[in-house]
């Protein structure tokens, strides 16, 4: 584990967001302190305001640095992002600040309760692809129900399963948290675990030993369109088939068929941001000399019942808005947030002309939830572009190497 340098964290951050953050906590601050300085005196000078709080405030404030530093990543500010719908003051917010730690911090300063979902989304996506996950796929445009009924019923059913016969039932908690940017929601499950005796110093500093009950951690995200399940469960194939049992019968309304295969996730709702690729996304757009992008077609569907599919298709053409400037002018916004996920997009690459001619080609890639729809349409060259474009869009991302060739070897119907 990397240890926490909290001077490169101040350094990330600059020294507006750290005097909102001292003020946000509560913290008095002695009169006349110069928040303009340069990066080295700002480290002396959040140095020097962190001594002068007491052991209580000091141990909170270290806590919380820690937090921030462990979220300000790109995968911390994914999870981030996730955890706000569509809209959100928080992104808005987001646009403005210059790292992703200053977002982290600020996140953290204004949405305590949004920031520890968020945490939650980052661990299950840290664990993703590690020993105890397991992805399946079922058929795709599935409907959830994750009313509070349904819940306790889900809840009832695997303390049930996890209960020794002739035993106490054992505590479950289940909290459920919307990805809001992928499109798919996190069952995290908390089951009571066998009884376990903790030995620990007790009064005059001698050793006791102490009853616990400790948690079973379990993480199950579904991908209602695309119906991908990823199971973040320790434990071999009849705990995995207990919680797929339960969470047919109450969440699913029927019994879950998982199908063996290998292949990438698609994350359609991501388009919502654009087509804007960041410094860290490895592609490189004039190398294949793209001209621009843009999103010709778009279909979105209502996640509450009864569903709905409403499609945005601006008038084609090189110079034609597209589909997200379509929205933002038509002032529809609403069909790009919380309530509604992308099924089905059309993204077009304008290439540049070649020497000696006035137009250059065009390509259409088609997006479904289950992958590029067109991609066997297209020729070699276009089919690595147009999945090298989409992995660095974020859309689409590929099975860990050695998860999917352990898929690929297996020939067990009933591998989960």
């Amino acid at each position: 584990m990397v240890a926490f340098n909290y001077r490169e964290l101040i350094r990330q951050v600059p020294s507006r967001t750290w005097q909102f953050y001292f003020q946000a906590k509560k913290i008095n601050l002695p009169e006349g302190l110069d928040w303009d300085q340069s990066a080295e005196d700002l480290i002396e000078l959040v140095q020097t305001t962190l001594e002068m709080l007491s052991d209580t405030e000091r141990i909170s404030v270290y806590s919380e640095l820690r937090r921030v530093d462990a979220m300000a990543n790109r995968r911390g500010l994914y999870a981030l992002r996730n955890s706000a719908p569509l809209g959100d003051a928080m992104l808005e917010d987001f646009l403005h600040h210059s790292s992703d730690a200053e977002r982290a911090l600020w996140a953290l300063a204004n949405w305590p309760k949004r920031f520890a979902d968020a945490e939650a989304l980052f661990i299950a996506d840290a664990d993703i692809g590690k020993r105890n996950w397991k992805r399946i796929h079922v058929p795709p445009e599935q409907t959830l129900h994750a009313t509070h009924e349904d819940l306790a019923a889900l809840k009832l059913s695997l303390a049930q399963s996890f209960t020794p016969r002739k035993s106490k039932p054992r505590a479950c908690e289940i909290d459920v948290l919307c990805r809001h940017l992928d499109g798919g929601f996190q069952f995290d499950v908390r089951i009571e675990d066998e009884l376990q005796r903790s030995l620990e110093f007790g009064p005059d500093d001698k050793t006791v030993w102490r009853d616990v009950r400790p948690p079973m951690r379990m993480s199950i995200i579904v991908y209602p369109e695309s119906g991908v399940i990823d199971l973040l469960i320790s434990g071999g194939d009849k705990v995995r088939q207990k919680v797929l049992t339960a969470l047919g019968k109450h969440v699913f309304k029927k019994e879950i068929e998982p199908l063996c295969v290998a292949q990438p996730l698609f994350l359609l709702n991501r388009l919502r941001d654009g087509l804007v690729l960041d410094e860290s996304s490895g592609l490189d757009l004039a190398t294949y000399c793209v001209e621009k992008m843009r999103l010709s077609e778009c279909k979105v569907r209502s996640i509450t019942l009864p569903q709905c599919d409403y499609l945005i298709k601006p008038v084609a053409g090189r110079d034609a808005p597209d589909a997200l400037a379509c929205i933002r002018t038509q002032k529809n916004e609403t069909l790009m947030g919380q309530g509604f996920n992308i099924i089905d997009a059309v993204v077009t690459v304008y290439f540049l002309a070649p020497v000696g001619e006035r137009v250059g080609r065009v390509l259409h890639i088609g997006l479904k939830p289950v992958g590029i729809s067109n991609l066997r349409d297209m020729d070699e060259v276009d089919a690595q572009f147009a999945q090298a474009l989409m992995r660095a869009l974020g859309v689409m991302q590929d099975p860990p190497k050695v998860i999917a060739e352990a898929a690929a070897r297996q020939a067990d119907p009933e591998f989960l």
